[in-house]
């Protein structure tokens, strides 16, 4: 299991899908579970299908976004649940934020890097814009 590869491949989607560069959906439908949750920075809670919809609505809304990742950790190796952290950075041209992000991923080896992503809770650092 790749689980620090699943999150910088699957940011990396992100940036590709927001610019423009990439049409498809598949790779993140690939990898959230059908009970994934998010918990946005703002204390806002999405299911899978409102991701999605999140997701498709945000398909090439800038050319000057830049997404990566920092400061992963890998907090708890179980054989049915994985748990990490990291920093996820946005870079806007004009504007930064920064979340300090925990993933809960479950093993499926049919998934790019072996791994569903089950929930995501995000919360702004303390110097992000936001």
């Amino acid at each position: 299991m790749r689980w620090r590869e699943e999150i910088e491949e699957l940011h990396d989607f992100f940036e590709a899908y927001f610019t423009g560069a990439e049409d498809s959906l598949a790779r993140a439908e690939a990898v959230l579970a059908p009970e994934f949750t998010i918990v946005g920075p703002d204390g806002s809670e999405a299911d899978r299908a409102a991701t999605i919809r999140m997701l498709q609505g945000g398909h090439a809304h800038t050319s000057d976004l830049t997404i990566t990742t920092s400061d992963h950790r890998l907090l708890h190796d179980a054989e049915a649940v994985l748990v990490a952290s990291y920093v996820e950075h946005h870079d806007l041209g004009d504007r930064q934020n920064h979340r300090l992000s925990t993933v809960v991923f479950r093993p499926d080896p049919a998934a790019p890097n072996g791994l569903n992503w089950l929930r995501v809770h995000e919360t702004w650092t303390p110097d992000s814009a936001g």
